[in-house]
């Protein structure tokens, strides 16, 4: 009977530390309120313009691919021509045509190298958001432990 004397008194003070302990976040969370939807509001605006720089980068993609489409194209259509010129006598339709081939083959050669440069910036994409939400986390979690 005496161990439940000492329980009761102990449980009160433990539920009126624990009440204590639950108005002070409250209040902490009052008062960071307006700093945390604050920072929500830089994150939502650090998005919106990485998302800009992936839109621009994907539509420069866009380009280069449909740029090196078009000299393979020309590069096919010039083969089929070759073959056409190589059954006629003339030399000089020859070698014009090879030199368009070598033109347009390098063109898309060169739209090649750019497309493979711009896809590698896709892992860069949205970095400065993910650092900065992993310093917040970084941030929280200290104060947490503390």
């Amino acid at each position: 009977m005496e161990k439940l004397r000492v329980s009761k008194p102990a449980t009160a003070l433990h539920s009126g530390f624990s009440a204590l302990l639950s108005l002070d976040a409250l209040r902490t969370l009052r008062s960071a309120g307006s700093a945390l939807l604050s920072q929500a509001a830089l994150h939502g605006q650090l998005a919106e313009i990485e998302w800009a720089e992936e839109k621009n980068r994907l539509f420069r993609m866009l380009l280069v691919m449909l740029a090196g489409f078009a000299c393979l194209l020309c590069t096919l259509l010039f083969t089929g021509v070759l073959v056409v010129a190589l059954s006629w006598e003339t030399p000089y339709r020859i070698t014009a045509i090879i030199a368009l081939m070598v033109i347009h083959g390098a063109g898309f050669a060169l739209a090649w190298h750019h497309f493979q440069t711009l896809s590698r910036l896709g892992s860069e994409a949205f970095a400065a958001t993910r650092e900065e939400l992993a310093a917040d986390m970084d941030l929280i979690r200290g104060r947490h432990d503390t």
